[in-house]
């Protein structure tokens, strides 16, 4: 009776505190209206401030303030609106990127490269391959949300274990270690074309390719992996206590089909993985030898090279051969036409981020052509600066300040397109590169979505839970999430603070300072 009674007063005090942050978050307008609103604010701002002077830190050159209120300024807003749109850097790399990944998803290759690293996974290491699964899924994008939790439960339950122990463990990896990954994902390609926009503000030749913090997110899956494992190993199961199945809600026969990989699939997954290895092998063999062709053809370098610069069409290449590989042996690709329509399915979900891209670009376009973005970062930099408020101070409070506006805004690009623009040529003036700042954005949007009412998948997750105990609701998963997301933010921002006093690379070419 008295583990039912403390459990009421966790549900009740979560729903208390965080229920207010989902109605605080329910009445924001949507994304697209809120860079709408700021696009007004700055028009006006520009015009209160228009004519105040300011020296360029790059050129040493004096700017001033651009009212877009003015005669000129509307003429440039009439100009300029589609090309803002169309050279948006995010858009057309993350569209190229999707049709790949979406034929590797509409044939079922990622589903199943995910269930059977979890299935086939020693019984001593199925927490750190649950959460470490969750983690690298990532890149199949919501899918992950649909498969990784619910297996982690049936594995969980057929050892004997709790199974909201393994959809927390599942839960974990895909919501609050969404930045980090081996790969290169959809969240690099997107970060790194809104850092470089922010960027271009001081430095107009300033760019940024979508592997600069591999290095350090290639870190950030292990350590996420390990910590996570550690929590629910020796918290969050412990909590929980042995399992009873009484409470039980309904079974999914749906969820243990998510066990079976048929031979199909594995000849599948075995041609896939003979396609990688050719493919790794051939783009090996242009990068390895000095005169590689996808080696910077005059300094002969990696860094810079090609093979950075054309990161989105190798990666493109990769996924689509694996895609057509896997899904011709499953005969989910019959015939030319399957390969079209899979494609054009993948790009049916991008319509909302499309019309999104198009109001966050006019924002975006609108801050630097005022020069209000160079305003806000030179004076900002001296606020800073006569504080002495810089290095890690400074690093742990925009971590901190970022991860409780994600309870509220919960799209990545819609926080950074915002965010950006602001912090990255600021922290470029106390010097602490775009990398750095992107580094630090990605940790904080990621390890509070996991106790976010407004997560999207919040309740799915909740639905999960209540098939093993039908008296779970938002507090069991919030009190069950909560040691995670704290465990989370903890070690990850030591991570980065270790990286910052070491000074080491956070991706090929990409160093913390300026």
């Amino acid at each position: 009776m008295s583990n039912a009674k403390s459990e009421k007063k966790i549900e009740k005090k979560s729903g208390g505190v965080l229920g207010a942050i989902e109605r605080i978050g329910n009445k924001l307008p949507h994304p697209i209206y809120i860079f709408l609103i700021m696009s007004v604010a700055v028009i006006l701002i520009s015009a209160l401030a228009s004519g105040t002077e300011i020296i360029h830190p790059g050129t040493g050159e004096t700017q001033t303030i651009n009212s877009l209120a003015s005669a000129e300024g509307f003429r440039w807003i009439l100009g300029n609106l589609v090309k803002n749109f169309t050279k948006f850097a995010p858009l057309g790399m993350v569209l190229v990127m999707m049709i790949g990944l979406g034929l590797a998803e509409e044939t079922g290759l990622l589903r199943t490269v995910l269930r059977s690293a979890i299935v086939g996974a020693p019984k001593t290491l199925v927490t750190f391959i649950v959460i470490f699964s969750g983690i690298m899924g990532n890149i199949a994008g919501s899918a992950t949300f649909v498969v990784i939790p619910p297996l982690g439960a049936i594995i969980f339950k057929a050892l004997k274990r709790h199974p909201i122990a393994g959809i927390a463990a599942g839960f974990a990896g895909v919501a609050a270690g969404l930045s980090a990954n081996l790969l290169i994902t959809p969240t690099d390609i997107l970060s790194a074309g809104l850092t470089e926009s922010a960027a271009k503000i001081i430095d107009p030749n300033f760019a940024v390719h979508p592997a600069v913090n591999w290095y350090f997110m290639i870190a950030s899956t292990f350590l996420l992996s390990i910590v996570g494992t550690i929590i629910i190993e020796k918290i969050v199961e412990p909590r929980l206590g042995k399992y009873d199945s009484s409470n039980a809600g309904e079974s999914s026969e749906d969820d243990e089909k998510l066990m079976d990989i048929t031979v199909q699939e594995r000849k599948g997954l075995r041609n896939a993985g003979i396609v990688t290895i050719i493919y790794f092998i051939l783009i090996a063999l242009m990068v390895v030898p000095t005169n590689g062709i996808l080696r910077d053809p005059v300094k002969g370098t990696i860094v810079p090279s090609p093979f950075l610069s054309s990161m989105i069409p190798l990666l493109f290449t990769w996924f689509v051969l694996v895609a057509l590989a896997y899904g011709i042996t499953v005969k989910a690709i019959k015939n030319s036409n399957d390969v079209v329509k899979y494609m054009t399915n993948s790009m049916k979900g991008f319509a909302g981020f499309i019309v999104l891209c198009f109001f966050a670009a006019q924002f975006v376009e609108f801050f630097s052509y005022s020069n209000l973005g160079l305003l806000l970062a030179v004076k900002g930099a001296e606020f800073l600066e006569a504080s002495g408020f810089v290095g890690v101070p400074l690093v742990i409070t925009f971590i901190i300040i970022v991860s409780f506006i994600n309870f509220f805004i919960g799209s990545s690009s819609a926080k950074w397109a915002i965010l950006a623009p602001i912090f990255v040529p600021m922290f470029m003036q106390v010097e602490l590169s775009p990398f750095f700042t992107q580094a630090a954005y990605r940790i904080a949007d990621s390890v509070t979505n996991s106790i976010s009412p407004l997560e999207p998948f919040m309740p799915f997750i909740i639905i999960c839970a209540q098939r093993y105990d039908k008296r779970a609701g938002l507090g069991t998963v919030i009190s069950t999430m909560l040691p995670l997301a704290i465990g989370f933010l903890a070690s990850w921002t030591c991570l980065l603070i270790v990286w910052y006093l070491l000074n080491l690379p956070l991706g090929p070419g990409a160093f913390i300072g300026m």
